[in-house]
């Protein structure tokens, strides 16, 4: 088996890609799409939270746990009671398909391609295979989340708008396409549908590099502490707990870029004025409302859709693609 995972890392890359390439944005689309649905109810809590202060309707004080009744009292958008927790589940399956989709196939694709590479580095290294793998995985990790953002932004910003609206009661709501039109016709140009994709496509980055690197990681050492079977395949609990902890590690680094996101998403031009840049974005951010407040807004409620949300994508994607291989 070892022999044959080696000969496969310095297999060259070859028309065989394109075949493997589709099976695997196959397997990552679909894994997003579960995933998603099941999160849905603590993804559409969590993106009111963070953007009530945006639209000026949070109480002082209020917290994330009292939007839950809410969401269910005030309803709106068509849906009554428990099933309104998932409002806006059919946008955000349609953009998670194409954006877990083009981030797990390229992350697949970007460690094949640097591979021979850092294999070519490591030999400068005094401990060449940890080195190696590891700068592979975050580099891979991090490229294939920049690749996601750019090509399906306009589809999460057209996803966080339709979700304020929600919020802010409407009942018809515009499709995907006509929010994307409406927000080019209000604002002016095409660069209106990549507001906040500088910061986005740095968080991605970092966050995938991260996501990646630390799943890899957590899959060794769950072989060999929990359940130990060092030799033996990868199993479903060793893939789910390693996807949860991913989540997790990933998630804590990067969280105040996912709110400076949302910010600059729903808030027009008034938040560009108000974010210019990442830095200043970030820095003022703090200043207003501080750091756990404003960086860490709804980042306890972003663990409970964090964990279940990595777990089900990740796990299932490697069950998908095992599965297609």
């Amino acid at each position: 088996m070892a022999a044959t995972k080696a000969a496969e890392s310095k297999e060259p890359l070859g028309r065989s890609d394109a075949v493997r390439n589709a099976k695997n944005f196959v397997a990552g689309g679909a894994a997003g799409m579960a995933a998603r649905t099941v999160i849905a109810p603590v993804e559409r809590v969590k993106i009111i939270y963070q953007t009530r202060v945006t639209a000026g309707t949070l109480a002082a004080g209020e917290g994330w746990g009292v939007l839950l009744r809410r969401v269910v009292v005030e309803s709106g958008g068509g849906l009554k009671g428990v099933v309104a927790f998932w409002k806006g589940n059919s946008v955000a399956v349609i953009r998670v398909f194409p954006y877990l989709g083009v981030q797990l196939a390229s992350n697949d694709y970007y460690r094949r391609l640097l591979q021979p590479v850092l294999g070519q580095w490591s030999s400068y290294s005094s401990q060449p295979f940890v080195a190696s793998k590891e700068m592979r995985n975050f580099l891979a990790g991090g490229g294939a989340g920049m690749t996601a953002v750019l090509t399906t932004y306009p589809l999460d910003l057209a996803r966080a708008r339709m979700a304020l609206l929600l919020e802010q009661g409407a009942v018809e709501m515009p499709t995907i396409w006509g929010t994307l039109r409406h927000v080019y016709h209000k604002e002016g140009s095409l660069l209106a549908l990549y507001s906040g994709a500088g910061i986005s496509m740095t968080g991605a980055m970092l966050y995938c590099g991260l996501k990646f690197a630390s799943y890899d990681k957590s899959k060794a050492l769950c072989k060999e502490y929990l359940v130990p079977d060092p030799d033996g395949p990868t199993s479903y609990l060793h893939r789910a707990v390693s996807g949860g902890l991913a989540g997790v590690i990933s998630q804590t680094f990067v969280y105040p870029f996912d709110v400076l996101r949302r910010r600059l998403q729903t808030g027009g031009a008034e938040a560009k004025a108000k974010y210019p840049g990442t830095i200043r974005g970030l820095w003022r951010l703090y200043r207003d409302e501080g750091f756990f407040s404003g960086l860490y807004r709804g980042c306890s409620l972003n663990y409970m859709k964090t964990v279940p949300n990595t777990t089900v994508y990740l796990a299932l994607f490697d069950i998908l693609k095992d599965y297609m291989d």
